[in-house]
């Protein structure tokens, strides 16, 4: 297709508004409600323009391009009809700044604070030097308006936390509604009253808190004014660059975008271009991420015991102390504990030395308690290969999605907006839990079960489908007529027992029927209790007979990481509560923490590590502490939940005498005589893990390609083999039916050991608790 803008001839594929061929093109024509992430809304009517042949003036953010058409973006008529819209916008908003004849010279002479109540020009706006209105302003050249001032006169509203909402500065272009409603589903916000009285406002003016706000971020994002603004930030001056990171606040890894002043982090927000998050995120990596590397609770030093109290030492003292004390346990009575959200690098690094300097079997990790981990091991228990790798976007393309085991909006909220792009695009949402979810207003179903009971409802739901289906292409599979004889066996007091609703059941049965693709989502809750095993081969059995993919949800950033390097040697990782259980019995002399672990206050450890970022309660007892550089210290390699590699770098220098800990452990094993860890970055390492562990080779390629999605290597898809031998609905019945007490305990929001409800007032009052 070709058309022509301001007589150049310009080709065009797929389906594009006039406004995204222009700006791909160069041509600029102004516009304040459109966004990329937006569907077209017309609504500034800044972007008019002429086309031949048609009467008006249509917009061209709403108009697509069809072949031949020629258009005018400038003439006398638009310019007119634009500078009076913009005119009519202005007179509605603080404006002196803006047609000031002497604002180009006000930076020179200019001795304000943009920390003020009230903002009532632009060099007291926190957006001042950022703004799309000052842009269009500046554009359109408007130096007076010539209708009356109305300034509306609202109270800044303060009473949610995170960011403030300015609606004097609001344009009303409804860009924060539409992405609340269109991109994250949640709706919290909307116009309230027409005409002159229209404003941005909750359901009878109550707080966001109160209005099912999870404070995303997206509407302060997209907002092209100041009317919305991050509170930490609003008294910072604007930043001097901008550098680019991952978040390591969960599975994801989102792309953000850091802006820097002086060296220093001002903000976070997500990058528009990043493929895996699209320009979302969540209120973690939105307005948390700073705070937790400026964390007052960050160890900036080594400090080593002496005489019974911690002192400061250099990191040749400490290093020096640590390792001649770790000598006396080499091969014996020592515990290695290992993060699921360091790098991989660091991984490596902690594996090698467990196995060859220590020469200890024990490398415990949080990642057994894991959907993604309990997944892997049940398949390959019953001879079945795990294909983990997928996309975030094929998610979006399927028909029906089963949600089981997690509210995402709280624990995978970019998982969730894929789940809602599906929604919208006609799909239908089948939730399975035992109690009231956020999501029901959205789901086609909410199948109700009691907990540790799911797998009762999973085999309900495939014997429906065979019922329907007698003629099923499974029929062929090995141990196909053994699994069907446990489902058979099943007793309807087994249903009752785990309070189903049959004929919910059947209904939802009849939609797995219908519905191709299909995609599953398995949460934490399906395998936190004694159930797990069942749980996971009756969802495994209904994904196969439905002919959908089931995805185990991974919760920490590196977890997958963590996973490949240390699934190979099962036998060496503990569980939480198998370390907890050796350090009762006396079996651990010594602990080296690098992860989180809750060590008894009883427990007759002789000699304890600490290295982490942050102070913990652990400390108190340490023999030494040796301070972790965070991620944004240290550059580094990530696998997120779907098996794509995500790489970063350091954006800042590390803070004290932090250091990255794959650098801590290469020094310590040099200490302790070791030849082989003369790693000098982290590139070093990585290569060395490729070699190692073939699954991360593409990991080691340096040129990637910009935005090009690279995976580690994943197994090969099974054969779509039952599981067979005894039936999974059978085994719990004789079991007592509980939950893991560590993996009840485990926070979903924390960084290392540092605890981010505690740290963050916000985030108590968003997670509904009390006050401290």
């Amino acid at each position: 297709m070709r058309i022509t803008i301001n007589g150049r001839q310009l080709d065009v594929s797929g389906k594009k508004t006039i406004l995204e061929v222009a700006r791909a093109n160069g041509i600029f024509i102004p516009s304040l409600c459109d966004h990329s992430a937006l569907v077209p809304f017309g609504g500034c009517r800044l972007c008019l323009v002429e086309i031949k042949g048609r009467k008006g003036y249509p917009p061209a953010c709403s108009t697509y391009a069809e072949d031949g058409l020629d258009v005018t973006t400038e003439s006398p008529a638009l310019q007119a009809i634009r500078r009076q819209v913009l005119e009519l916008i202005l007179s509605e908003h603080p404006h002196a700044c803006l047609i000031c004849a002497e604002k180009k010279n006000c930076d020179e002479y200019k001795s304000t604070i943009r920390k003020v109540g009230e903002v009532t020009g632009c060099v007291l706006c926190p957006n001042n030097g950022r703004c799309e209105l000052q842009d269009v302003v500046e554009a359109l050249k408007i130096d007076r308006v010539n209708f009356p001032a109305a300034y509306r006169n609202f109270d800044v509203r303060r009473d949610d936390p995170f960011f403030d909402r300015n609606y004097n500065l609001c344009i009303l272009c409804g860009r924060c509604v539409r992405i609340c409603h269109e991109v994250r589903g949640v709706s919290a916000i909307s116009f309230v009253f027409r005409g002159s009285q229209a404003v941005v406002g909750t359901v009878f003016g109550r707080p966001l808190l109160e209005s099912g706000c999870q404070f995303c971020g997206a509407c302060v994002d997209v907002c092209p004014t100041g009317a919305l603004t991050e509170r930490a930030s609003r008294g910072e001056a604007l930043p001097d660059e901008e550098d680019e990171t991952i978040c390591p606040l969960c599975s994801i890894g989102c792309g953000l975008k850091a802006s820097l002043r002086g060296g220093r982090i001002v903000s976070f927000a997500p990058t528009n271009a990043e493929a895996v998050n699209r320009g979302q995120a969540c209120v973690k990596g939105r307005f948390i991420l700073r705070d937790v590397v400026y964390s007052p609770k960050r160890i900036l030093k080594p400090l080593v015991r002496q005489n019974g109290e911690l002192h400061e030492a250099s990191w040749d003292e400490a290093l020096d102390f640590v390792a001649t004390k770790l000598k006396g346990y080499v091969g014996k009575n020592l515990g290695f504990i290992s993060s699921t959200q360091v790098s991989l690098e660091d991984m490596h690094v902690f594996d090698r030395f467990t196995r060859e300097v220590l020469r200890t079997d024990q490398i415990i990790s949080f990642r057994n308690h894991s959907p993604l981990a309990s997944f892997w091991k049940e398949l390959r228990m019953n001879g079945q290969p795990a294909e983990l790798n997928f996309e975030l976007d094929s998610i979006s393309t399927a028909k029906v999605i089963v949600l089981s085991g997690a509210d995402i909006v709280v624990s995978h909220p970019i998982i969730w907006v894929e789940v809602f792009r599906a929604i919208k695009n006609g799909a239908k949402l089948v939730v399975i839990n035992g109690k009231d979810s956020s999501l029901e207003r959205h789901a086609s179903f909410h199948l109700r079960v009691q907990a540790g009971r799911e797998f009762s409802l999973f085999n309900h739901l495939t014997l429906k489908l065979l019922e329907n289906n007698p003629e099923n292409p499974y029929s062929r599979v090995n141990g196909y007529e053994t699994w069907r004889e446990s489902l058979l066996n099943e007793k309807k007091a087994a249903f009752a027992r785990a309070d189903i609703n049959e004929a919910e059941v059947d209904l939802a049965a009849r939609l797995l029927a219908e519905g191709q693709p299909t995609v599953f989502l398995m949460g934490p809750s399906v395998v936190n209790s004694a159930a797990a095993s069942a749980n996971i081969r009756a969802l495994w059995n209904l994904a196969q007979v439905c002919g959908g993919r089931l995805i185990p949800l991974a919760g920490e950033n590196n977890e997958r990481g963590a996973f490949e390097i240390f699934s190979r040697s099962s036998d060496r990782v503990l569980s939480v509560e198998e370390a907890l259980f050796k350090i009762s019995r006396g079996e651990y002399k010594s602990l080296y923490l690098a992860g989180p672990l809750p060590v008894p206050p009883d427990a007759a450890v002789e000699f304890l590590v600490i290295q982490d970022c942050f102070m913990n309660e652990n400390v108190q007892r340490a023999d030494a502490v040796l301070p972790a550089a965070t991620f944004a210290e240290c550059g580094g390699t990530f696998v997120n939940v779907e098996g794509r590699i995500r790489k970063f770098k350091n954006i800042i220098e590390p803070l004290g005498e932090a250091r990255p800990d794959w650098w801590i452990i290469c020094r310590m094993a040099e200490k302790m005589g070791a030849a082989e860890f003369g790693f000098e970055n982290a590139a070093e390492i990585l290569s060395d893990l490729g070699r190692t562990r073939p699954f991360f080779e593409p990991a080691c390629h340096r040129h990637q390609g910009k935005g090009k999605a690279v995976f580690i290597l994943d197994e090969k898809k099974g054969s779509g083999q039952f599981p067979s031998g005894e039936s999974p609905e059978l085994a719990p019945q004789r079991a007592a039916i509980h939950s893991s007490p560590a993996a009840s305990a485990r926070a979903l929001d924390y960084y290392r050991s540092l605890n981010l409800v505690e740290e963050s007032k916000g985030l108590r009052k968003l997670r509904g608790l009390r006050e401290k």
